[in-house]
C-alpha cells in the first residue's frame, strides 16, 4: 500500500456533492458542494435569501435533497432521517435560539441529551456547566428570563449535550449587541480549539471570516467562492458585497 502524501488533507467529516434542493417549485440550492473536515471551523456567508439555512437543513436531514448527495464520515447519508443523524453526531443550533422559555435552564440542557443514557447525560451536564459557568449559576432559572446572549449560550450548550462530532450553527449573532456577539464568537473559537468541528452560517461576514479556517460564499443558492478565510477577507468582491470595505 502506498503511503499518503505528507500534506494530504483528511477526508471530510461532513460534505455535500452537487446538492440541489427545492421548496416546492422554488429551486433553493443549485449543485452545492461543501466540505467540512474534522477539527475545522468552516463558515458559510451570504445575504438574506441566499440559501444558507437551506443548506443547514439539508445537512441536518430536515430538508430532503432533489439531487446530489450528502456524506458523513465516509458514508452516504442522503436519505437518512434527522433523528438518525443526531445519533451519528450531527447537531444543529437553530436560528433564533429557540430555547423553551418556561422551563429551567437545566431542563433545557437535559432535553438536549435525549439520545444519551442517564449516566452520559449527567456526565455531559457537568462538563457543559464547566464550559458555561454562568448557566450553572442560573440552572434553576426559567430560560425565558435569560438575556439574549445567555439564551444563545444555552442553545449552544444544549446542542453540546448530545455530544456532537459536528456542530451546525445558524446565525448565532442575530439580535445580539456587539459585546454579546464578541462573547458568542469567543465561545465558538473555544469549542473549535477543544476539538469540536463547526459549520457556521452567519450574516456577519467579517466576524465569521475572522475566526474561521475556511469559508464559502453563497449567492442565490450557488457557491460563488471558496477559499481560506483570510484569503476571502482580502477578496475585493467579498469586501464590496459583505464586509462594507
Amino acid at each position: 500500500m502506498l503511503d499518503a502524501p505528507p500534506h494530504a488533507l483528511p477526508e471530510p467529516l461532513l460534505a455535500t456533492d452537487a446538492v440541489d434542493a427545492h421548496y416546492g417549485p422554488v429551486h433553493a440550492l443549485h449543485a452545492v458542494s461543501v466540505e467540512i473536515r474534522p477539527g475545522e471551523l468552516v463558515t458559510l456567508v451570504g445575504g438574506n435569501g441566499a440559501g444558507k439555512t437551506t443548506l443547514l437543513r439539508v445537512f441536518s436531514g430536515v430538508l430532503p435533497v432533489s439531487g446530489g448527495s450528502v456524506r458523513y464520515d465516509g458514508r452516504t447519508i442522503t436519505r437518512m432521517t434527522a433523528e438518525r443523524r443526531v445519533l451519528l453526531g450531527i447537531t444543529q443550533v437553530p436560528e433564533g435560539r429557540q430555547v423553551l422559555g418556561p422551563m429551567s435552564v437545566e431542563d433545557n440542557l437535559v432535553l438536549g441529551a435525549y439520545t444519551r443514557t442517564r449516566r452520559e447525560a449527567s456526565e455531559t451536564l457537568e462538563q457543559v456547566y464547566g464550559m458555561f459557568p454562568d448557566l450553572k449559576g442560573r440552572r434553576d432559572q426559567a430560560a425565558g428570563l435569560l438575556s439574549g446572549g445567555q439564551q444563545q449560550m444555552l442553545a449552544i450548550a444544549r446542542a453540546l449535550m448530545s455530544r456532537p462530532r459536528i456542530l451546525l450553527l445558524d446565525e448565532p449573532s442575530m439580535g445580539l449587541s456587539p459585546i454579546l456577539v464578541d462573547e458568542v464568537f469567543e465561545t465558538i473559537v473555544n469549542l473549535r480549539d477543544q476539538g469540536t468541528t463547526i459549520f457556521l452560517v452567519e450574516q456577519n461576514a467579517y466576524m465569521a471570516l475572522s475566526i474561521a479556517d475556511r469559508g464559502y460564499v453563497l449567492e442565490a443558492g450557488q457557491i460563488m467562492l471558496a477559499d481560506q478565510a483570510k484569503v476571502l477577507m482580502n477578496n475585493d468582491q467579498v469586501k464590496d458585497a459583505y464586509l462594507g470595505l
